[in-house]
């Protein structure tokens, strides 16, 4: 990623907090991240191919789609925060698009920007879940499972990010 880039985007998890730079994220190298794709665990630096990026584009459209259809609990961490997912869920879906046949750099740089803006805005949610859920009221309570099903997603956003780079940056 160019340095323009490397200040769009920040990831905080627990203390550790940091960007996304290049195969940095929440502090640590992305590569070392171990993910859930299709039901199995499988690590960042695995060799990437066309095939799992879809398929992690797709499962992450689909967690996107669950967390959506929580606009209640969405709404309990910010008004903005239902229309905050829209727009990850629409930066997703461009990237996702973006994917097929063969990939130019600028299109990669793209789709890698959507990814990272996608980051960008569930992690604001995600901070404003983790500080509701940490009340012991009800308002708390119904954010946990945001903040909880937020996590991974961000991890994932991150591994589809850095897959993304190695596939076609040469990263």
């Amino acid at each position: 990623m160019s340095s323009d880039d490397e200040t769009s985007s920040g990831v905080k998890f627990g203390n550790i907090s940091g960007g996304i730079h290049g195969s940095v994220f929440a502090g640590r190298d992305a590569s070392h991240v171990t993910i859930t794709l299709g039901g199995q665990a499988v690590r960042a630096d695995e060799e990437p191919s066309e095939d799992k990026l879809k398929q992690l584009l797709a499962e992450i459209q689909a967690e996107l789609a669950e967390l959506l259809a929580q606009k209640e609990a969405l709404q309990q961490v910010s008004s903005a925060a239902p229309f905050t997912a829209q727009g990850a869920e629409a930066s997703v879906k461009e990237a996702a698009g973006k994917v097929a046949g063969e990939v130019k750099s600028e299109e990669a740089r793209s789709m890698q920007q959507s990814l990272t803006e996608a980051t960008t805005l569930l992690d604001g949610i995600l901070d404003g879940a983790k500080v509701a859920a940490e009340k012991a009221t009800e308002v708390g309570k119904a954010v946990k499972p945001i903040a909880e099903k937020l996590a991974p997603l961000v991890e994932k956003l991150a591994v589809a990010s850095f897959w993304v780079g190695r596939l076609w940056l040469g990263g």
